[in-house]
């Protein structure tokens, strides 16, 4: 009788979903673990050091920990299939007093060139003027101007800027968890959706060839290091 294939003879390479936004030759293997399985992901994850700022934080104020924060999109290719990819390098700073949310604030800068879309033909093409002509803007950046707290979750009004356009935007926070770890951490997740075009790219919008909804995943790690 013959053996059936298990999980470790197929090999998890073929679980990754490779989708091309453009039909690029030889797209890379995927750099992020977006795609893999949850259980593969917390057995592959690598140890990194938190962030540590180089100066004192004050009571209430919080960095990012660039290691274990992150940026996912996901857009519609070809009307068929979501595309996703990510942005590898999140950097941010908050002000927040547990007892008084609303009085915070939050900037959060993501550089553009950070980009992973799985091939590094398309990751140019997306550092062109088509899209974030990321030479004359280098990084996406997001400043709050307004907090509301719900309990422990946030509604973050703020000015985002990519591409060389700036628009006022609400998103939802959510309170995700508090912990520590060689410091006191506190964890915050949010999911919004931006029409690209609102910021000049309209590339492939007409031909229906890539959607105009772009799905933005931001999760991020805040720490108080000691």
């Amino acid at each position: 009788m013959a053996r059936r294939s298990s999980l470790a003879d197929i090999g998890a390479e073929q679980f990754l979903v490779k989708l091309p936004l453009i039909d690029y030759p030889r797209p890379e293997p995927m750099k992020t673990l977006l795609l893999l399985p949850a259980i593969l992901v917390a057995v592959a994850m690598p140890v990194v050091e938190p962030v540590v700022p180089s100066q004192p934080l004050g009571e209430h104020e919080w960095v990012a920990d660039a290691g274990h924060s992150s940026c996912v999109f996901r857009v519609k290719h070809a009307n068929a299939s979501w595309f996703m990819g990510t942005f590898d390098k999140v950097e941010g700073k908050a002000t927040l007093d547990a007892s008084a949310l609303d009085k915070g604030s939050v900037e959060l800068t993501i550089a553009t060139e950070s980009v992973d879309s799985n091939d590094k033909q398309r990751d140019g093409h997306l550092m062109s003027p088509d899209f974030f002509n990321g030479k004359e803007n280098p990084e996406i950046t997001f400043k709050s101007t307004k907090i509301k707290a719900a309990g422990k979750d946030l509604e973050v009004t703020g000015d985002l800027s990519m591409a060389g356009k700036t628009k006022s935007i609400t998103i939802s926070v959510v309170f995700v968890g508090e912990g520590e770890s060689r410091g006191l951490r506190r964890g915050y997740i949010t999911r919004f959706a931006i029409k690209r075009s609102d910021f000049g790219m309209t590339y492939g919008v007409k031909k229906n060839m890539l959607g105009d909804d772009v799905h933005m995943t931001v999760s991020l790690e805040l720490v108080q290091p000691k």
